[in-house]
C-alpha cells in the first residue's frame, strides 16, 4: 500500500505528554477509546548509508503478531509538517521483502548488491497511545510516543506527539497543534525517528543549515509561487532551531535571521495576492523575532569581523585580550537571550502559526495570485532593478554612508527577489549578477560594519589600556575602508554594466 503521509511532530516531556488527552480540544475531538501499543521499529541502511544518500528510508516494525515494512521518501519538514510518500506492506516473517522494495519503483532498490549489503542500524522501542480525533471536515490520529531510540553502543529518549491527517487537510493539525502548544510545553520537531537515529549513529551534532535553492517554473501561477517560497521560508527557520542550543548556535542565529528576512522579503514582493487574515500579527512576531536573534548576530560579527583579526596581529597585547573577553561575554549574554527566545512558547505558537499560513497564504479570489508566475516576476524584478539603480546612481563615491545603507538593504531585496525568481531565466545570464549583488551586499556590509564598530568600542570602557585598544583596533580597521570602497564601486560598475535577464 503507498500513499502521502501527512504528519505534524511535536517535542514534549513525559509529564506534559500524560496531560495530552485531557486538554479541552483533545478531549472535545475524540472518537471511540484510545488504543496503546508497544512498537518495536528497526531501521535498515548499507554501511556507506547508501538509502539516506537517496532520501529513503527503510524500517521493519513488529506490532503486535505483525511485521510490517516501511519504506518513505525523505522530504523537508516545516513547523513540523512533514508531507512525504511511503509504502506499507504486512509481512508474515521478521525480514525484509526484496519485491516490496522493487515495487516502490526507487531506482535505489535496483541497484546491485544493494539488497545484500543492507542491514540495522538502530532501532526504536515506543510505547504509543493512538487517539482517533475528527471534526465536520478532518480525521487525524493523534499518537503519543514515549520510549528510546537505540543503537549498538547507545541510546536516547524519545518522547513527542504525532498528528497525522487521515481526512481533510494539514490545517487541522496545525490548529490541533496550536491548541497543544498554547496550553503545555512544548517544541516542533524538524527531524523524523529516522533523521534522529543516523545523528545518533554518527554521533552527530545539530548542525546550522543554509537556504536551499526554490524550485520555481515558468508553468506555475504567483500563487502557487508563493506557497512553494513560504513553505521553504518557514522550513529553513524550524531547521535551525536544535542547532542554536549547541557549538553551531552563532550560525545557527544568522541562518534564521536569514529565513526571516527572506520571508519578510517575500511579503513585500507577494503583497498584491497575500491573504489579509492575521498578516498583521505575523509580520508583529517576526519584527520580535529579529529583535531577539539580532544582538547575538551584531555581537558574533564585532568579534569575528572587527575583534579578531586584530587579536591576531597582536597576539602580545594583553588590553587587547581583556577586551575580547569582555566582548565573548557580552556575545555569550546575547546568545542566551537568543536561546531563551527560541526556547520559549512563543516561538513555538509562531513556528506552527507560519507553518499554517504557508499552507494557503495568497487571497483565493485574487486574479493575480491565479495569473502566470513569469509575468509576474519580471514586474517585480524591474521594479526593483530601477530602484536599485535610481538610489546607486552613477559612482558610489558621492553617497553618504546613510544612501550606502540603503542601497544596500535594496541589494539585498533584489538578491533575495532573483533567488526566488532564479529558476525563471536561463542560468548564464542569472548567476553573474546574483554574484555581483553578493559582492556588493557583502563589501557594503563590511563598510557598515566599519561604521558602527566605532560607537560600540567608544561606549566598550573607559581605562587607558580599553582606550588604547579600541584605538588601535579602529585605526587597523581605518585602512580597510579605501579597499572596501573601491570593491564595491567596482560591483557597482559591474551592475551598472548588467543586461538584466528580466530585461
Amino acid at each position: 500500500m503507498d500513499h502521502t503521509e501527512i504528519e505534524l511532530k511535536l517535542a514534549v516531556d513525559a509529564q506534559a505528554l500524560k496531560r495530552v488527552p485531557r486538554l479541552p480540544a483533545i478531549a472535545a475531538a475524540k472518537q471511540g477509546r484510545a488504543v496503546t501499543r508497544d512498537l518495536v521499529s528497526t531501521y535498515y541502511d548499507t554501511p556507506d548509508f547508501a538509502l539516506r544518500r537517496a532520501g529513503v528510508s527503510l524500517r521493519l516494525r513488529r506490532k503486535g503478531r505483525d511485521w510490517i515494512q516501511t519504506v518513505k521518501e525523505s522530504a523537508p519538514a516545516h513547523s513540523g509538517l512533514f508531507e512525504r510518500h511511503e509504502w506499507e506492506m504486512v509481512l508474515a516473517l521478521p525480514s525484509l521483502n526484496l519485491p516490496h522494495l522493487l515495487a516502490t519503483g526507487l531506482e535505489i532498490f535496483r541497484e546491485d548488491g544493494l539488497y545484500d549489503r543492507l542491514q540495522p542500524l538502530f532501532s526504536t522501542e515506543i510505547k504509543r497511545t493512538t487517539h482517533i480525533l475528527a471534526g465536520a471536515d478532518w480525521e487525524m490520529e493523534l499518537a503519543l510516543d514515549q520510549g528510546v531510540l537505540k543503537t549498538a553502543e547507545t541510546e536516547q529518549p524519545l518522547c513527542e506527539i504525532e498528528l497525522e491527517i487521515r481526512r481533510g487537510s494539514a490545517e487541522a493539525a496545525f490548529h490541533m497543534a496550536n491548541a497543544i502548544a498554547t496550553a503545555l510545553p512544548c517544541r516542533v520537531l524538524p527531524l523524523a525517528k529516522s533523521d534522529r537515529g543516523y545523528d545518533l549513529v554518527a554521533a552527530a551534532i545539530p548542525q546550522a543549515f543554509k537556504a536551499k535553492p526554490v524550485i520555481l517554473d515558468a508553468g506555475m501561477t504567483t500563487g502557487q509561487a508563493l506557497q512553494a517560497i513560504a513553505r521553504d521560508c518557514v522550513g529553513h527557520l524550524s531547521a535551525n532551531q536544535m542547532a542554536i542550543d549547541g557549538p553551531s548556535a552563532a550560525e545557527a542565529v544568522h541562518q534564521m535571521r536569514v529565513a526571516l528576512r527572506r520571508l519578510r522579503s517575500a511579503l513585500k514582493i507577494f503583497k498584491p495576492v497575500l491573504a489579509d487574515t492575521q498578516l498583521d500579527d505575523l509580520r508583529s512576531q517576526i519584527r520580535w523575532l529579529l529583535a531577539q536573534l539580532g544582538p547575538a548576530r551584531d555581537a558574533e560579527v564585532f568579534l569575528s569581523e572587527i575583534v579578531a583579526p586584530v587579536c591576531a596581529d597582536h597576539p602580545q597585547a594583553p588590553a587587547l585580550s581583556e577586551l575580547w573577553q569582555e566582548f565573548l561575554r557580552r556575545r555569550d549574554a546575547d546568545l542566551a537571550v537568543a536561546r531563551a527566545a527560541t526556547a520559549s512558547p512563543r516561538f513555538t505558537l509562531m513556528l506552527l502559526e507560519l507553518g499554517r499560513w504557508s499552507l494557503s497564504p495568497t487571497n483565493p479570489d485574487s486574479a493575480e495570485a491565479q495569473a502566470p508566475l513569469s509575468g509576474f516576476a519580471r514586474k517585480v524584478l524591474r521594479r526593483q532593478w530601477r530602484r536599485l539603480l535610481k538610489t546607486g546612481g552613477n559612482d558610489l563615491n558621492h553617497l553618504p554612508a546613510e544612501e550606502l545603507h540603503q542601497l544596500r538593504i535594496l541589494g539585498k531585496q533584489l538578491r533575495y527577489g532573483g533567488e526566488f525568481f532564479a529558476g525563471l531565466y536561463p542560468k548564464p545570464k542569472v548567476k553573474p549578477l546574483l554574484a555581483a549583488l553578493a559582492s556588493l551586499q557583502q563589501n557594503l556590509g563590511e563598510l557598515n560594519d566599519l561604521a558602527v564598530a566605532a560607537p560600540r568600542l567608544a561606549r566598550s570602557g573607559a581605562s587607558a589600556p580599553w582606550g588604547w585598544a579600541a584605538g588601535l583596533i579602529c585605526g587597523w580597521h581605518e585602512t580597510r575602508r579605501p579597499l572596501l570602497m573601491q570593491a564595491a564601486r567596482a560591483d557597482w560598475k559591474t551592475l551598472r554594466k548588467a543586461n538584466p535577464p528580466w530585461d
